[in-house]
């Protein structure tokens, strides 16, 4: 299958082009016109499939409890978010909770449904700061515990990619070291760590933070904390919540210019509740809330989060769509198969006009979107 367009995002910029897909991978990238052509998508973009590396769930699918049949329902949906790819994201319960959860997802991920593939597992809970928990349960907060989250990842399969810390309780680093050098990303959010905190962890293998702005110290003069670690430290990517109610989009745009077209990711961070009709009359704001207003998950779609990043953040367009391409897919190290469109790669692609609402989908070459 050969598709074409006027507008096909190739080195960060669009452009005139054919794609040529062959079962589920890209096989080449030609002039535009210079085969035959079985789809031309006239002026509509051709981007690459957008990566959700921090989502916890949708309409009932629940990462911390995950059911099959709830999980492919989930996986069939996120297409029409533009997305290809995405992380099962678990929060903070028990232990034994924590472990019935990583043996169903190691069976989800080797047995991948239609649709969206998960790529593995992001886990946000247990090892996080009580006083910035947000929404998360406080009776199973514990210190950071290396041998115990190696022990889930060994029951995942070796799929969890990346774990939330709170560093300020990781005693010498022990933790960010040991579970960084088993390859899982550690990620610094739900924390009320110093910048000196945060430069320790980044030493010690920090790569990332948790949705940016949320869940952690502020920005103070006198101390910059999490979030001035967040926009200083050039290491670290950083999460951002694209749906101007999580962060006020002025901040969206604070955070996308100090990190940069490198080093941003656009999140969900969605909940079960997400499009659930019997939680509908709770979405009143677009996220969801607790009694006490803490906010507890985002209702987003992917694709709306990168038009809001460059229409109502006010950042580049090659910012807003690297965040949901190709920075993600480098943050997990899936770069060589995620991410751009390049022969050789898989064939997840979005075709979007240029408010990024969606025509079609393709999921490793299927096309997902029914008229």
């Amino acid at each position: 299958m050969i598709i074409q367009s006027r507008n096909v995002w190739l080195n960060e910029e669009l452009r005139p082009a054919q794609i040529e897909v062959i079962q589920d991978k890209i096989t080449g990238i030609y002039a535009y016109d210079e085969k035959d052509t079985d789809i031309d998508y006239g002026e509509l973009w051709i981007l690459p499939g957008f990566i959700d590396i921090h989502t916890h769930g949708w309409n009932k699918a629940d990462s911390n409890k995950p059911v099959i049949e709830d999980f492919r329902k989930w996986q069939k949906h996120m297409p029409y978010e533009g997305v290809t790819s995405f992380l099962a994201t678990t929060s903070t319960q028990g232990k034994e909770e924590n472990r019935k959860a990583m043996e169903v997802l190691k069976n989800l991920i080797e047995h991948q449904g239609e649709g969206a593939e998960i790529m593995g597992i992001n886990v946000e809970g247990n090892y996080i700061d009580m006083k910035r928990r947000g929404a998360q349960d406080k009776d199973f907060i514990v210190k950071p515990d290396a041998d115990e989250l190696l022990e889930y990842h060994q029951l995942s399969g070796n799929h969890i990619l990346t774990v939330t810390c709170a560093v300020e309780h990781d005693e010498d680093m022990q933790f960010t070291k040991k579970v960084s050098e088993a390859g899982i990303r550690v990620s610094i959010g739900h924390s009320d760590a110093l910048f000196s905190e945060c430069v320790s962890a980044v030493e010690a293998g920090a790569t990332g933070i948790t949705h940016c702005g949320n869940g952690m110290r502020p920005f103070h003069h006198r101390e910059p904390g999490v979030f001035g670690a967040a926009l200083n430290l050039n290491e670290l990517y950083a999460e951002v919540i694209g749906d101007g109610i999580h962060v006020h989009f002025e901040t969206a745009h604070l955070i996308g210019m100090m990190k940069g077209k490198d080093k941003l990711i656009l999140v969900t961070d969605s909940a079960e509740q997400k499009d659930d009709p019997d939680y509908a009359k709770y979405n009143t704001i677009g996220a969801f809330r607790l009694e006490d207003g803490t906010l507890f998950g985002s209702a987003l779609y992917v694709n709306k989060g990168v038009d809001n990043l460059h229409r109502q953040a006010h950042l580049p367009l090659v910012t807003c769509i690297n965040a949901a391409t190709i920075n993600p897919a480098r943050y997990l190290g899936f770069d060589d198969r995620k991410g751009t469109l390049e022969a050789g790669k898989d064939a997840d692609i979005v075709v979007c006009d240029e408010y990024i609402q969606l025509t079609q989908v393709y999921c490793k070459g299927k096309t997902q979107l029914q008229s």
